[in-house]
């Protein structure tokens, strides 16, 4: 959903958005029914947890520096379809989230280093063309997709009323 700012290979050597430690653990992939099917397919060891009426990794307590890897991340980035990917690492450093007041929200995460050479400007006029019809209609039908706030992020657009 990205290639047109972000390219595949860029994340491929990154990885970022895949390993998560103590502070950020929060931003697990959010999996509905189909793509929880599609990684115990791949990966049928993989355990998994309840958010609200969908589910997420069962990511072990973490220590100090300490990483949880996806258990689908290869050395090549994701191991599943693009098809079958998590639509919070289809749609990453970009993120549903709630503000204070209950406004739903596009946000951005600075760390991605690839996005960071998009200016505010470009990275709203790139989700005009589609991406956040997609991402807030995806909101409305997946309502456990939208995180509550957390510092970092950016407001790149807000709910159209």
């Amino acid at each position: 959903m990205l290639k047109k700012i972000l390219p595949r290979t860029t994340c491929a050597a990154c990885q970022l958005c895949c390993q998560f430690d103590a502070s950020d653990i929060w931003e697990l992939p959010v999996l509905p029914a189909e793509t929880v099917a599609a990684i115990r397919k791949y990966r049928p060891e993989t355990a998994f947890v309840p958010v609200g009426a969908e589910q997420t990794f069962a990511a072990p307590p973490l220590k100090g520096e300490e990483l949880y890897a996806c258990p689908v991340l290869t050395e090549h980035g994701c191991g599943l379809s693009e098809q079958d990917k998590p639509f919070d690492c289809k749609v990453w450093p970009f993120r549903l989230m709630r503000t204070a007041n209950g406004t739903v929200c596009i946000s951005i995460s600075d760390l991605c280093t690839g996005i960071q050479l998009h200016e505010v400007e470009q990275l709203q006029a790139f989700l005009r063309e589609g991406l956040a019809e997609t991402m807030f209609a995806y909101a409305k039908a997946h309502p456990d997709h939208i995180h509550a706030w957390h510092d970092g992020y950016r407001i790149i657009l807000t709910e159209p009323k």
